[in-house]
C-alpha cells in the first residue's frame, strides 16, 4: 500500500494556522479603506475574478454592514485617520458577527512593521499593496475556499 504525502499550500502572507470552513459561491470580500480610489478598483479587479465586494470608508463603516450581509473574508487597510485597521480588527474579533471571519491586513507598509501588531490583533494574513494582485488573491483564496 501507497501512502501519499500530502502538502497543505499555505500563501505567502498568512499568519494563521487556522482552518477555514468552505464557503458557497460567489465569495462575499468587504474591502476596509479610506482611499476609495484605490478600493473601487480593488473592488473592480475581484468582481472580474468573480468575488462580491463590497467597500466601505474606513474603519469606523465596517461596523455599520447588516448582519445579513456578513462577508467571508475582509480586507482591511492598516493605515486610516481616527481608526486605524488594528483598532478595527481588534473590535472586529470582539464582535458576533466579525469573530471569526478571516482577516487580511492590506497595506503598503512592509511586513516586518505591520506583523506584530497585526498578529495581536488577531489578523489572519498580510498583502502588500502595490505590487501583483496573485498574492492577495491567493490568500483570499485560502482563507475563504470553496
Amino acid at each position: 500500500m501507497k501512502l501519499l504525502n500530502i502538502v497543505m499550500f499555505s500563501p505567502p502572507g498568512l499568519w494563521t494556522d487556522r482552518v477555514f470552513d468552505h464557503v458557497l459561491p460567489p465569495v462575499a470580500v468587504l474591502i476596509v479603506d479610506d482611499d476609495t480610489a484605490g478600493a473601487q478598483a480593488l473592488a473592480t479587479v475581484l468582481v472580474i475574478e468573480g468575488y462580491r465586494p463590497t467597500v466601505v470608508d474606513g474603519g469606523q463603516a465596517a461596523f455599520k454592514t447588516p448582519a445579513a450581509s456578513t462577508p467571508h473574508v475582509v480586507v482591511l487597510d492598516m493605515e486610516m485617520p481616527a481608526c486605524d485597521g488594528y483598532t478595527v480588527a481588534s473590535a472586529m474579533r470582539s464582535s458576533s458577527q466579525f469573530a471569526n471571519t478571516p482577516i487580511i491586513a492590506y497595506t503598503s507598509l512592509p511586513e516586518e512593521e505591520v506583523i506584530a501588531r497585526g498578529k495581536q490583533a488577531r489578523i489572519d494574513a498580510f498583502c502588500r499593496k502595490g505590487l501583483s494582485m496573485r498574492p492577495l488573491l491567493d490568500l483570499i483564496e485560502h482563507v475563504a475556499p470553496v
